[in-house]
């Protein structure tokens, strides 16, 4: 085992190769991407180490169950320092670079400098963990808590520390607290316990067991709160259907190896990317061989040694070897296919089981050396050795450069997202905008208005925390609010921008290009005040209030309303107040015939609740087609709001919010056959 004393040129190697792993996972941050995930994520760690308030459990996952807080309560601590999200994602790599140190103390302990020296270069400069290693996601902060625990496994099971078996309960805990991915680790730890089960202080076991227990007493007494509904939303997960798939196998390789980049680039991408860099994937190939041969060979090592009792190192490399299998087998049976972030649990157990692997092949090399062939076989396979890791090595950190570039430089729409760097300017641009109008707040135009949902509206939430500002689904709404505010569209340039421009011209002068400048970033002002809307048709007798604050002010109809034609609908609205309730309102639009028959129905969202503000000015357009061979007189639009999921209908109120009825009638004009 690696007992050796520090020497000078050992610090420096660990210096470059901290240097390497810190230059690559740090380097341009601000072009790291943040989509919906890292907003939510985001979002709760910041109301957290900003406003101070405590949570129990954390944002929901793919599953639909509540997460457990632990990455919230970690990422609390750099969002207390900082609202911005850069700082929060440079927090994640420090934190990654630290697994790579970390890496390099737990080879050198078991394995010695050499393999130390291997596993951390590899490490260092493996695609998958330097990518992930530049994002905030529950499984992007894994792999340093996954090396203490390797580290207190070690400790407890092989040397006998009685404390250690303590501290890894509780990192395991830990593990559970961030992601349940980390759940193959609970048979991992048993696994362990059975192989060196006569080195372990059991004693100390339900001690760890209880403190670890009580990690999740919170979440549990808060779920009962609740009305038990994580459990049971739990219970109804494991009762669907599941597969036995060998997606987490290969899930594994790829993590290992560097593979499939085209999931980062978007397959519409990836032979742009590898048009780039020089085609050296065989080598990558070639390290999953190497951990795979390494794998096998621990395993057998400690079949051979069973009888007699593992030695520490045989014991340190089958501990390295199940730590990369469990997590594939335990997610072999799945009801969803697991997706590659589950497996940076992994990290770096392959790169250590390489640099062991090395480390035998020295020792091998030694054997045939002594048997004769002394200077042929020992220069030859030391070369060799050295020419294979330096090979491998440069092709993975080429390739992790090319592929950070690449998703600096071009629009990767359905793999990297925008990186935050852009989105970041818009904000301060919007912001400057904004104070030569003294504008009230930002409005985002969006595809979609629910940070709950929706990517655009929940990163905004972030980059803009305790600024005044909203998201605005510019597929289906436009809101002028009485009060001067700037506008940032997102979204590619459709209807309802264009709309807004004949309002208020875009300031082209602002405008973002984005990578490639295929798409960008557009910026308005508005002065505040009630819209003049070219077209509108007031409503008969005034304007007519819904029981959930929308004032109908009139309409605009654009096309003619005879057989065989679309029209457009536009919905002009005022809102009297801001909802408390947590329900969606849509509107109906139902075609009516003359015999009160339904035509044809267009129905939509009118504008999130939570961002309805007194005084606003809302536009919302339904397209309908009028059925061919439909009579040219008596066309109306029955017009109505109801609550969505719960398809209740609103009612019409009088000015004393008496109840009238549930919709109005407005009769159409026909076009001319």
């Amino acid at each position: 085992m690696g007992q050796e004393r520090f020497s000078r040129w050992e610090w420096v190697i660990l210096c470059v190769l901290i240097l390497l792993a810190g230059g690559l996972r740090l380097a341009q941050i601000d072009q790291a991407e943040f989509q919906w995930d890292q907003g939510e994520i985001s979002k709760w760690a910041l109301r957290m180490g900003q406003e101070g308030q405590i949570t129990w459990f954390g944002p929901p996952s793919s599953t639909g169950l509540y997460t457990f807080p632990g990455v919230i309560w970690l990422l609390a601590i750099p969002y207390a320092l900082s609202t911005s999200p850069i700082f929060a994602t440079g927090f994640v790599a420090v934190i990654n670079v630290a697994a790579v140190v970390g890496c390099y103390f737990l080879t050198r302990r078991w394995f010695g400098r050499v393999a130390a020296a291997v596993a951390t270069l590899l490490y260092a400069v493996a695609p998958w963990a330097v990518l992930y290693s530049r994002k905030v996601w529950h499984t992007t902060v894994l792999p340093p808590f996954v090396i203490l625990y390797a580290v207190t496994g070690w400790l407890a099971f092989v040397r006998g520390r009685r404390w250690a078996i303590v501290v890894h309960i509780l990192a395991l805990a830990v593990l559970i607290q961030m992601h349940l991915s980390t759940l193959p680790f609970i048979l991992l730890s048993g696994l362990w316990a059975l192989i060196f089960w006569n080195r372990l202080d059991w004693r100390l076991v339900p001690v760890g067991g209880l403190l670890a227990a009580l990690t999740f007493v919170p979440y549990v007494l808060t779920d009962a709160q609740g009305g038990w509904w994580n459990v049971q939303h739990f219970l109804e997960y494991m009762e669907q259907p599941s597969q036995t798939t060998g997606m987490a196998f290969y899930a594994t390789w790829v993590i290992t190896t560097g593979l499939n980049l085209q999931f980062v680039t978007g397959p519409d991408r990836f032979a742009d990317f590898v048009a780039t860099a020089p085609n050296v994937r065989w080598l990558f190939v070639l390290e999953g061989a190497l951990v795979v041969a390494a794998a096998i060979l621990a395993v057998w090592r400690a079949i051979r040694q069973a009888r007699r009792g593992l030695d520490d190192e045989t014991s340190a490399a089958l501990m390295t070897a199940t730590w990369l299998i469990m997590p594939a087998v335990f997610l072999t049976r799945n009801v969803v296919p697991p997706a590659y972030h589950y497996f940076t649990t992994t990290l770096p157990a392959q790169f250590i089981l390489i640099a062991w692997l090395v480390v035998q092949a020295t020792r091998w090399r030694g054997r045939l050396a002594r048997a004769g062939r002394k200077q042929l076989v020992g220069l030859n396979a030391d070369l060799g050795l050295i020419v294979l890791i330096v090979a491998i090595a440069g092709a993975q950190l080429y390739e992790t450069i090319a592929i950070l570039r690449f998703v600096r430089t071009h629009d990767t729409v359905w793999g990297y997202g925008t990186p935050l760097k852009y989105e970041v300017d818009a904000v301060q641009t919007a912001e400057a905008l904004g104070q030569e109008i003294e504008a009230q707040e930002v409005i985002v135009l969006a595809a979609g208005d629910e940070p709950r949902r929706f990517e655009m509206p929940v990163v905004a939430d972030v980059l803009m925390f305790g600024k005044p500002h909203r998201s605005v689904d510019i597929q289906t709404a436009l809101v002028f609010p009485a009060a001067p505010a700037t506008y940032w569209a997102t979204y590619d340039m459709i209807y309802g921008e264009t709309l807004l421009a004949e309002f208020t011209p875009e300031i082209t002068e602002a405008r973002i290009p984005l990578r490639e400048g295929l798409r960008s970033f557009r910026f308005y002002r508005w002065a505040g005040g009630e819209p003049e809307i070219a077209g509108l048709i007031p409503l008969p007798g005034g304007a007519r209030r819904w029981a959930s604050g929308a004032e109908l002010i009139g309409y605009t109809l654009e096309g003619d309303a005879r057989a065989g034609e679309t029209i457009r609908w536009t919905v002009v609205w005022r809102a009297t107040r801001t909802p408390t309730e947590d329900v969606y309102y849509h509107w109906f639009n139902h075609l009516l015939d003359a015999d009160g028959r339904l035509l044809a129905q267009a129905d939509g969202p009118s504008l999130l609740p939570a961002y309805w503000r007194s005084g606003d000015v809302v536009l919302n357009w339904f397209e309908l087609t009028v059925p061919v061979e439909t009579p040219t007189t008596g066309l109306a639009l029955r017009l109505g709001m109801y609550t969505y999921p719960g398809l209740e209908n609103v009612p019409v109120v009088d000015s004393d919010g008496s109840s009238q009825a549930e919709w109005i009638i407005i009769d159409l004009p026909v076009g001319e056959e």
